[in-house]
């Protein structure tokens, strides 16, 4: 086993079988941290919120390169199963993975992410994609402009969770196709998450969704709802 089941596995096992008081220790967690990549910080959940944008965005730098991609191969379908139109966005694309299997399947792809060495990253792998920086809580498109929008497992990073959601909403003209880890807080993880899934209703809460499609595969929260764009008066 490897990828990301085997990272969704070790995340289980932590939190599910380490007893708390143990699990969310930092004696307990700096090795494991140690494990996970030496170049994280463990105390980044208390320093994010007081950093600047620039500050923010290279404490991802720093942490590169990361693993290939989050989305395991039933993620991977939820989300290609429910594209529609011929215009996708990914936003927070990672190294591209994502973004690369659009564009093969003939979408005319778009995606960002916060860390220029993943947008270039992507640059060198085709020119199929228009690959650019841009921060989830202000992206820099018109309204209604892409018929499917994706975003997996990029709303656990984010520092401002209701932007970023209203952003998301904004640019979706069709459908919108989410994915995050299913995920209790701990103060100490691998990895550099600030926001928390424990069900697909907390996402219908965010994007104020009455109806959706959901499932958990893999560790991962799966959603996929229409975006109603209002008609012009």
């Amino acid at each position: 086993m490897s990828g990301p089941k085997l990272t969704f596995l070790i995340r289980w096992v932590l939190d599910e079988w380490v007893p708390p008081i143990v699990r969310d220790s930092r004696w307990f967690f700096a090795p494991v941290m140690r494990f996970y990549n030496r170049k994280l910080d463990l105390d980044f959940k208390v320093k994010a919120p007081a950093m600047t944008e620039h500050e923010f965005c290279e404490a991802y730098e720093r942490i590169m390169p990361m693993r290939e991609s989050d989305v395991t191969s039933k993620v991977r379908q939820f989300v290609l199963s429910h594209l529609v139109g011929t215009s996708v966005l990914e936003v927070g694309c990672g190294n591209g993975t994502m973004a690369l299997e659009c564009a093969k399947r003939g979408f005319q792809v778009t995606a960002t992410d916060l860390a220029e060495s993943n947008v270039l990253r992507i640059r060198e792998k085709s020119t199929d994609v228009q690959a650019e920086v841009a921060n989830a809580e202000c992206l820099p498109f018109a309204d209604a402009v892409f018929d499917t929008v994706i975003c997996l497992h990029t709303l656990e990073h984010v520092r401002g969770l209701a932007r970023a959601a209203a952003e998301l909403q904004r640019v979706t003209r069709r459908r919108l196709i989410v994915v995050v880890p299913r995920e209790r807080y701990y103060r100490y993880s691998g990895n550099y998450h600030l926001n928390f899934f424990g069900g697909a209703e907390q996402l219908g809460l965010l994007f104020g969704h009455s109806k959706y499609e959901s499932r958990v595969l893999d560790g991962a929260i799966c959603y996929a709802a229409n975006t109603q764009v209002p008609s012009a008066q």
